[in-house]
């Protein structure tokens, strides 16, 4: 998504709102918080899932958006202050 707006409720925990999707999707899409993305990211191979490509949040975490057995969407998030700009 192009734009976005992104908020923390605590320490753990925030939210995000999309521009909606150009191919149609809707309803939400839940994250689950992880200590390591390129382990869980393998992990998600390893059960037969798609994993997604690990992406920074400057100064926030890391994300990536998986697919499981199914097609079924969902996220990984792994919080990190250092992750990077993307460049």
């Amino acid at each position: 998504p192009s734009e976005y707006l992104m908020t923390r409720f605590s320490e753990t925990t925030g939210g995000a709102i999309y521009e909606p999707d150009p191919a149609g999707k809707r309803g939400t899409r839940t994250y689950f918080d992880v200590d390591d993305i390129n382990a869980a990211n393998s992990k998600v191979k390893e059960l037969g899932g798609e994993p997604g490509e690990a992406l920074p949040v400057p100064g926030t975490g890391w994300f990536s958006i998986c697919k499981d057995s199914e097609g079924n969407e969902f996220g990984l998030w792994q919080n990190d202050s250092d992750a990077p700009s993307p460049g």
